[in-house]
């Protein structure tokens, strides 16, 4: 019975190649530098014979034979020793950055995932707080994503998943960063821009999805909300007030994109009518079953 050949096999087998091209460099460099000790006693064997002729030219054929003798050995530690370490260590450098590169992309849909979320709004804010770097947080959440799966099977809703990250990753600037959230749910971290242009670029991509045909006949639409970072923000903060923008944008309904501004006016609209004394928002209609 075969065994499929996992990342972790490749891995072993990179550095085990690696670490068999090493030990025989290293062999092969002692024995170099054993052969040039020899051709050094044999140099100083020859000024010592100078008034030997015939022992000086004896060993000036021992000594050119050696220099030549070297001259192979290095040619061949060359291509046999040193050009397969090389490519060894390429190949284990390849492995490695691939290793890391599937740990930060979301297995089903290859968008950035959680753990690079945390690395990357670490520099994000950074530069914000430095050099007035702006960017926005931009969430998307397909509208009754659940129904597609329960429907149609989970299949057809990770085909259409892939299809929708697809989507939205080419009609991104190529400066934004796009994560998965979770299952219908994604992210994006829209850099240089402030809300009202980052609630350009959440209109443009919901259109963008509710128009298109999606594999299996699945038509979709999304809600998102907006925020835009501040240089006090940790991403606790920033995270907070774009999901706070997200709901208020579901519960609005499907297709709806709500900012930042909207979210705090709905919160202030709320608390007031907490303290009004009909526990209603100002302005509300008082007429049972009115919206």
């Amino acid at each position: 019975m075969t065994r499929d050949v996992g990342p972790r096999d490749s891995e072993r087998s990179a550095a085990s190649e690696g670490r068999r091209a090493f030990v025989l460099c290293l062999s092969a460099s002692v024995v170099v530098v054993v052969a040039l000790l020899g051709e050094f006693v044999l140099a100083a064997e020859m000024f010592r014979a100078i008034g030997e002729v015939g022992r000086a030219q004896t060993l000036y054929g021992v000594f050119v034979v050696g220099l030549l003798a070297l001259v192979a050995q290095a040619a061949l530690l060359h291509t046999l020793l040193l050009r397969p370490l090389r490519a060894a260590l390429a190949r284990e450098r390849e492995l490695v950055r691939a290793l890391d590169e599937r740990g930060h992309r979301d297995g089903l849909t290859g968008a950035l995932n959680r753990i690079a979320f945390e690395h990357l709004i670490v520099r994000e804010l950074e530069t914000l707080k430095r050099y007035g770097a702006v960017f926005c947080a931009v969430m998307l959440d397909v509208d009754g994503f659940r129904r597609v799966n329960e429907q149609l099977g989970y299949e057809t809703g990770d085909r259409v998943l892939v299809e929708l990250a697809r989507l939205l990753a080419v009609n991104m600037r190529r400066a934004d960063l796009l994560f998965r959230w979770r299952s219908g749910r994604f992210l994006v971290l829209a850099a240089g821009i402030d809300e009202r242009q980052a609630l350009l670029l959440a209109e443009k991509l919901a259109r963008l999805v509710a128009d298109h045909a999606f594999r299996d006949g699945v038509r979709l639409t999304l809600c998102a909300g907006v925020a835009q970072a501040l240089p006090a923000d940790g991403s606790e903060q920033l995270m907070a007030r774009v999901k706070s923008a997200l709901g208020l944008a579901k519960e609005r309904g499907p297709g709806h994109v709500v900012g930042e501004e909207d979210s705090a006016v709905s919160a202030c609209d709320q608390e007031a009518g907490k303290n009004s004394p009909s526990g209603r928002s100002p302005g509300t209609d008082a007429t049972p079953g009115a919206s």
